[in-house]
């Protein structure tokens, strides 16, 4: 109890200190700057919903109007509709992003008597993941799109069947619509891990010597001598050949009715984006000329990059180890090497908007390394190799094939397939992750929040004083991720 009481003071202190400091930028950033770069149609759009008007629509907007109608549930309903208070729906909304990292947090440690102090900082640390953290003072729509995807996420944890499932995996699409991409990265989770576990049986011949008649009444019983903490690929492949075998059967005899009810949830989200890519014949809504579905596996690489950033501390804890790990396995590494150098060579693209919009970091990184030199996309793959070992050093100890599997390939389909590349894309993606490293040291929580909070004031620094002229626009414009 006592704990319990101590988690909740330290949760909301934190909040409180972090809405009072984030309210100060916030300020600061909407006196700087009334229209940031695709605000111009996310304004308008809010506007319009906030004061009613649902018929009107932008055709450069590509997404579902989730941001605008939670805009008009919330702020036109009760406040006046102005641009200050649309932005403002984020900053609150960055808030109950810090109670849910908080949650999942906890859960994730389950009883281990983890320090209520260093779940509250790591939950305000992700809520401070640079690139999040600024859009949650301005009225784009990734503040919001991680909010309905963590609640979902955190609902099928608690493992109930209300139709809260459900009503936050469409919201969750609605915000965005690659999110229904993490609603079945969690459904393939479930799926894969009810396959391994129902196939933990004493009738199993291909994971035990011992031959049992298929109608013995253990046959199909769990054998709690082979269930494991954490799962291979080779699990994977024995269950498939068990349920093979027995045409499935015994998987269903370990799905309640509860697990059920949760599967058809999310599989009626999956269902109903169906239905809309019927209709709409698009993942976007408009824009659809410049952001059509091309193969970008390079994008993959990029993801890394963005993992050696805001992963540091972890990157540094493990170099060590994980040099050790290249230097132990040369062979895979010369073939990582040659398929990473295939992949650059024949498979790099630069999307017109990278290569003309000067008001995001991005377009320096290109056209001062990527763009500038013909020689930067190989000489980058010593790094990206050095951060793929890196990465899985973090994740091996605390992770099962039943997350890693459905990850890669919805990583796969959200990355690998867009030709723009936006560090908006992998925050999703990183958030995951990051929840999935083994568990961190006080430490190296420290060092998180300290590396995100340097990260933070230098580029709101860059924000405020660094002014671009752009000829087409009367407004000053500002450099943002």
């Amino acid at each position: 109890m006592k704990m319990s009481l101590k988690y909740n003071f330290l949760l909301i202190t934190t909040i409180a200190i972090y809405l009072y400091n984030s309210k100060l930028i916030f300020d600061k950033v909407y006196e700087t700057s009334k229209i940031v770069i695709d605000e111009l149609f996310h304004i308008p759009q809010g506007l319009a919903y906030c004061k009613g008007n649902f018929s009107y629509w932008d055709p450069k907007i590509t997404t579902l109007p989730g941001l605008y109608l939670v805009s008009a549930a919330t702020v036109g309903s009760y406040f006046p509709c102005t641009t200050y208070n649309l932005r403002l729906v984020n900053l609150i909304g960055s808030c109950f992003n810090l109670v849910l990292f908080s949650s999942m947090l906890k859960f994730i440690y389950g009883s281990h008597n983890e320090s209520p102090l260093k779940i509250v900082l790591q939950a305000l640390s992700l809520t401070l993941l640079p690139p999040l953290y600024f859009f949650s003072h301005v009225y784009y729509t990734d503040t919001l799109s991680l909010l309905f995807l963590l609640l979902f996420t955190r609902l099928c944890f608690v493992n109930k069947s209300n139709w809260l499932i459900f009503i936050t995996g469409i919201g969750s699409v609605i915000m965005r619509q690659t999110n229904v991409v993490w609603v079945s990265m969690v459904l393939g989770h479930r799926l894969l891990t009810m396959l391994i576990r129902s196939s933990r049986v004493f009738g199993n011949r291909h994971l035990t010597k011992t031959t049992l008649n298929k109608r013995s009444v253990i046959a199909r019983d769990i054998d709690a001598s082979k269930l494991k903490r954490y799962y291979g690929i080779s699990d994977v492949v024995v269950a498939l050949k068990y349920h093979l075998s027995t045409c499935f059967t015994t998987v269903f005899k370990f799905i309640s009715l509860s697990d059920w009810l949760i599967i058809i949830q999310q599989l009626s989200v999956l269902v109903s984006f169906m239905a809309f890519l019927y209709v709409n014949g698009s993942v976007v809504v408009g824009d659809k000329q410049a952001h059509k579905m091309t193969l970008h596996i390079p994008q993959l690489l990029y993801f890394l990059l963005f993992y050696g950033v805001f992963a540091l501390p972890y990157v540094i804890k493990k170099s060590f180890s994980t040099l050790k790990l290249i230097f132990n396995n040369k062979l895979y590494v010369l073939l990582i090497a040659v398929i990473f150098a295939l992949i650059v060579r024949y498979n790099t693209i630069a999307h017109p908007y990278l290569l003309a919009d000067n008001r995001h970091y991005t377009f320096y990184i290109w056209n001062r390394w990527f763009g500038k030199y013909d020689f930067a996309i190989y000489a980058t793959i010593p790094a990206y190799i050095f951060l793929l070992f890196n990465l899985y050093d973090n994740l091996k100890d605390q992770n099962c094939i039943s997350f890693l599997l459905p990850y890669s390939v919805c990583l796969f389909l959200v990355l690998a397939l867009q030709k723009l590349v936006d560090i908006r894309y992998f925050l999703v993606p990183y958030v995951i992750l990051r929840l999935r490293f083994v568990r961190p040291s006080f430490n190296m929580v420290i060092g998180e929040l300290v590396w995100y909070m340097l990260i933070n004031v230098i580029t709101f620094h860059l924000f405020f004083t660094k002014e671009i002229i752009w000829k087409d626009f009367n407004d000053i414009q500002r450099i943002i991720w």
